[in-house]
């Protein structure tokens, strides 16, 4: 039997299943196709079915997409998948998939409100879809995580409520974090200051905004393992020129006796950009973005390329303080292992713990020097000194940053399985030597 003709019948299967709304096993399909469980299992893996589908949460299979679509249809798309992955191939609920969509629509939805120039006052409604596509993103985590019964809270009433974007927040992000601490002040926006953001704080309230455009968009990517937006042909955020709120004077002119609020809440946001001097916060101002350069001899320097994106901008607006080393990284590795298992064993049972450490001391689970170690070379941190390590060559000693601890915490908790991945390839290269 061709491959094409396996196809057909894997087809017909799915709409069959579909249209009863029964679940089936991989055994039930390897029967109706005659495919080997290999070939099954590499279709699966890659996200080739990811549209079509779907696990449940007894590891059955489900169908879904194959009754209004023709096989010409389904085999193209089979056939587009293999070099494109589609949203949602790597998560195995249909609620998950169903999120990223929207919050991928509304993300989109603020951009595109932001950037229409007819639009004199559109912060309010930027902030509100804003907040909702990373509400959204980060339920789509957690069931990925943890299962879907675990975005819904106990409620009073017989409907189903969901736990806040707040929530979402702590639990995917339950170490301090600047892309958290940017997402909580627009939040903060949206629920009590909607009615005071007029367009004449728009310039200071733009700093933040972009900077959560881009969080939003690395986290996407990080878990969807698809871009959000082609960041090479389509901009992200129009920042405004007019950085400067105007005097309390002309405010009162215009707005009245709300003047004196809306411009506290100018000053706030300034002084919270001041306090926290970190481009995942807010957009710093004291930076010259330049796009190439000439030497002495003339010869050109590429500093960020067009094709390099967000990610490029995001590094082109980082700006290296000269500090004290041991201010700025002052965790010995001993240190960096006692805080993470510290908050992880504040913020997480030991059930919860073992799914994602992949080690144990007296029973328990940990995270330990080898667990560091595998981690820190994923991250190819030692290749030099970085916001995350820093080596002392007079003292022989490597040195960590709160920044090391928070991203460990966030990429072993958030990323399913990445910590056994770490200590294998870490094994595997120990092994080569």
């Amino acid at each position: 039997m061709s491959a094409n003709e396996r196809q057909k019948k894997f087809f017909e299967f799915l709409k069959q299943q579909e249209t009863k709304g029964q679940p089936f096993t991989k055994d039930d399909v390897l029967k109706a196709t005659g495919w080997k469980a290999a070939t099954f299992q590499s279709y699966l893996a890659k996200g080739q079915l990811s549209d079509f589908v779907s696990k449940t949460d007894n590891n059955k299979l489900e169908a879904s997409n194959t009754l209004n679509i023709t096989f010409k249809q389904f085999e193209k798309k089979l056939s587009q998948s293999k070099h494109v992955q589609s949203l949602g191939h790597n998560c195995k609920s249909k609620l998950a998939k169903a999120l990223l969509r929207k919050s991928r629509d509304n993300m989109l939805l603020a951009l595109e409100l932001y950037n229409r120039p007819s639009l004199e006052n559109k912060i309010d409604g930027f902030v509100m879809l804003f907040c909702a596509a990373w509400e959204q993103l980060l339920k789509a985590i957690l069931i990925e995580r943890d299962g879907e019964q675990t975005i819904y809270r106990k409620s009073k009433t017989k409907q189903k409520d969901t736990i806040s974007l707040r929530d979402g927040l702590d639990r995917v992000f339950p170490a301090p974090s600047k892309v958290k601490d940017n997402v909580l002040k627009i939040t903060d926006l949206r629920d009590n200051a909607v009615h005071l953001l007029i367009p004449e704080i728009q310039g200071i309230a733009s700093r933040i905004f972009q900077s959560g455009v881009f969080n939003y968009s690395s986290k996407f990517e990080e878990f969807c393992e698809v871009p959000f937006i082609n960041t090479a042909n389509v901009g992200m955020l129009s920042l405004v020129g007019e950085f400067r709120t105007p005097p309390l004077p002309m405010m009162k002119t215009i707005y009245g006796s709300a003047a004196k609020d809306m411009l506290d809440l100018a000053n706030d946001l300034a002084k919270s950009i001041e306090d926290s001097d970190d481009v995942a916060f807010a957009i710093p101002l004291n930076v010259t973005l330049q796009f190439a350069s000439k030497d002495e001899a003339g010869t050109q320097i590429v500093l960020v390329k067009a094709e390099d994106g967000v990610p490029g901008l995001q590094r082109a607006l980082t700006i290296e303080k000269s500090v004290d080393a041991e201010k700025t990284h002052p965790y010995r590795q001993t240190d960096v292992i006692k805080a993470i298992n510290e908050r992880l064993e504040e913020h997480y049972s030991d059930e919860q713990r073992a799914e994602f450490l992949v080690s144990k001391k007296n029973g328990q689970p940990t995270f330990n020097p080898n667990c560091f170690q595998s981690v820190a070379h994923k991250l190819k941190w030692k290749n030099g000194n970085n916001k995350f390590h820093h080596f002392l060559a007079k003292a022989n000693t490597h040195l960590y940053s709160e920044a090391a601890i928070n991203t460990i915490i966030e990429k072993i908790t958030s990323i399913q399985g990445y910590l056994r991945k770490c200590k294998n390839d870490y094994g595997s290269r120990n092994n080569k030597k």
